[in-house]
């Protein structure tokens, strides 16, 4: 005699099964997609005091034309070096998860980095105007596209899986690059109205709540990996 399942079995079954397969390791929120390049590429809250910094013997005009220069190269350089990260990645067959657990131990480092730097009151001397004219090169590089920045882009392309989500991670890249278009641009009345004072407070405010988000991300992944038990929301 063959054995029927009850309905409730079945009900039950087709509420778990869907669920289960629903559950994908790359379903990190538009939130924290951003607040990850916001925090790792830059941030560009430090943007207007290091550009100003860096540009204070230049003109504005050749501020401003440094400043999109600057924009165009660190966009294609974080493209570009996202892109070939996740084809490598798929070609070294990296799990999604395993590229998500990666990226949330990124995050709480450059959070925990970006926090206690708040406390560094170290005075920043006068730099002396450069002996060679300043690159767009010099400022995209060690002050936007950071190493670890560009590990976050290809840990986040890596761990996308449809056409739509990569779009959606590209449009917050190029988001986070206007916004240090922006700082840059407007460097000089940023910090002559506003100072250094608010944005540092609010670096203090943003690095305790990205110190907690990097440690969801990880415990996200470890529950994808079947490595704890629970839901991690």
């Amino acid at each position: 005699m063959i054995a029927v399942p009850a309905l409730a079995d079945l009900a039950l079954l087709g509420a778990v099964v869907p669920a289960a397969a629903s559950v994908r390791p790359d379903l990190l929120r538009l939130g924290e997609i951003f607040l990850l390049l916001f925090v790792t590429l830059g941030p560009p809250l430090k943007t207007p005091a290091a550009y100003l910094q860096l540009t204070k013997h230049l003109t504005a005009a050749d501020a401003r034309s440094l400043a999109v220069r600057t924009f165009v190269l660190a966009l294609v350089a974080a493209l570009a070096g996202g892109f070939l990260g996740k084809l490598l990645a798929n070609n070294w067959h990296v799990p999604p998860a395993t590229l998500m657990l990666t990226g949330g131990l990124i995050f709480l480092l450059v959070s925990l980095q970006s926090l206690l730097s708040q406390f560094n009151h170290a005075a920043v001397g006068d730099a002396a105007a450069p002996a060679a004219p300043l690159t767009a090169f010099q400022v995209a590089i060690p002050m936007i596209v950071t190493p670890y920045g560009l590990a976050a882009v290809i840990v986040l392309l890596g761990n996308s899986t449809t056409g739509s989500r990569t779009l959606v991670i590209v449009g917050l890249l190029v988001l986070v690059m206007v916004l240090h278009l922006l700082a840059m641009v407007f460097a000089r009345p940023i910090m002559r109205t506003i100072g250094p004072i608010p944005l540092q407070l609010f670096g203090v405010v943003v690095g305790v709540l990205t110190v907690g988000l990097s440690l969801q991300i990880m415990l996200r992944a470890l529950r994808q990996m079947g490595l704890i038990a629970g839901v991690v929301p």
